[in-house]
């Protein structure tokens, strides 16, 4: 027993020989058990102390699909208490459970799921153990959202300035054209005389003027709406009437031609004011109110609502929502990336500049969004 030793045995005759001190082993040998039962229960409460506050999210479960283990940050990342069978998970995001369950050894997979209102960008990795000869399969669950946003930023920034390489580059056509003109007007270093200037020459200056002018505008106005991304000013902030705010886009939309037809409603449940900069959150909500109402053209009883609330962790929260077209879920993943549109001669910069500009509050923009239903946007600070 002392040896941990099942095999070991004695006949009654070395017993009866050596009862004498076997009492005293006994005591001995049962205030060792306690002891090492004592240490062993130490080290299982430490370990599941750290187990329960680690970020990372821990599930255990065997071969059949039953949960030995569900750690808080689990609890907290998939907004559950419990959890008796992995494919349960099913009950609450669609497949996830099924899917966990198909994971190979050292296998990874992303999952977005919308848990406590909140969006998560998961990374479940998952590996094996045996114990006892039974197959143990541990879920690791990361939340990797912020992550995947920052470099969703550095890429960003990185696609502008080769944009901008790339619009330095166009230039070299304008100083061909320009030196063409030159070379037209000139005899070598002396300008040529009027009369040595014929009607072809006079043409062709012209056309060269006009292609000119047309690459120079588009140039001016092509970084003029792309280096809105890059150089935002400081925020400055100050305590925002919402309500007031709402009142006053509402107005302001009142007689764009786009908006005929369309109810613009506002409903602010909560009437604490809000620490912001103005001019940009009115830019964001402007920005989200046009894309509202482009999505609703030919939809019968169309409607865009402001709204402003406090969520459970009492977080404010400015909504805009409608009853549009929606947006297609391969283009829902993509509506955050610069440059990227749905719409035919869109600049791609209006829900990046409004994720910017939430970021700069250290708030979240999201976006949930049905096909044929419509669209909510939230701006939770």
């Amino acid at each position: 027993m002392k040896e941990e030793d099942p095999s070991l045995t004695y006949t009654r005759k070395y017993a009866d020989r050596s009862f004498k001190g076997l009492n005293e082993k006994l005591e001995l040998l049962i205030h060792e058990f306690k002891e090492d039962r004592m240490e062993k229960e130490i080290q299982a409460k430490y370990l599941q102390t750290i187990v329960d506050n680690v970020t990372t999210g821990i599930i255990s479960f065997d071969h059949s699909g039953s949960v030995h283990l569900l750690n808080n940050a689990a609890r907290e990342l998939l907004n559950i208490r419990q959890l008796n069978m992995i494919e349960d998970l099913n009950k609450y995001y669609q497949g996830l459970g099924s899917r966990i369950m198909l994971l190979k050894p050292r296998e990874e997979i992303a999952e977005k799921i919308i848990a406590r209102d909140k969006f998560h960008y998961l990374s479940i990795n998952t590996s094996i153990i045996k114990m006892k000869g039974i197959r143990n399969h541990i879920i690791t669950l990361n939340d990797i959202r912020h992550q995947m946003e920052e470099q969703e930023i550095v890429s960003w920034k990185k696609l502008i300035r080769v944009i901008n390489h790339e619009v330095m580059n166009s230039i070299t056509p304008i100083i061909t054209l320009t030196t063409t003109i030159k070379n037209k007007l000139q005899k070598k270093q002396d300008k040529k005389s009027l009369s040595a200037i014929d009607d072809k020459d006079i043409k062709d200056a012209l056309a060269s003027s006009d292609i000119i002018e047309e690459r120079s505008r588009g140039l001016i106005n092509f970084i003029d709406r792309y280096r809105k991304l890059t150089k935002l000013a400081p925020l400055q902030l100050a305590s925002v009437d919402i309500k007031e705010m709402c009142g006053k886009i509402q107005f302001l939309f009142k007689e764009e031609p786009g908006m005929k037809g369309i109810r613009l409603k506002v409903d602010c449940k909560n009437t604490e004011p809000l620490q912001t900069d103005p001019k940009m959150l009115e830019q964001v909500m402007i920005n989200l109110v046009k894309n509202s109402m482009e999505a609703l053209e030919n939809v019968k009883d169309p409607f865009i609502e402001l709204g402003y609330y406090l969520d459970e962790e009492q977080r404010r929260i400015i909504t805009v929502t409608d009853n549009g077209a929606g947006i297609e879920p391969e283009a829902l993943d993509q509506v955050f990336v610069p440059f990227f549109t749905t719409k035919e001669g869109g600049s791609g910069i209006g829900l990046s500049l409004c994720r910017q500009i939430m970021r700069m509050h250290q708030g979240e923009i999201e976006i949930d969004s049905k096909p044929g239903k419509g669209t909510k946007v939230k701006l939770r600070f």
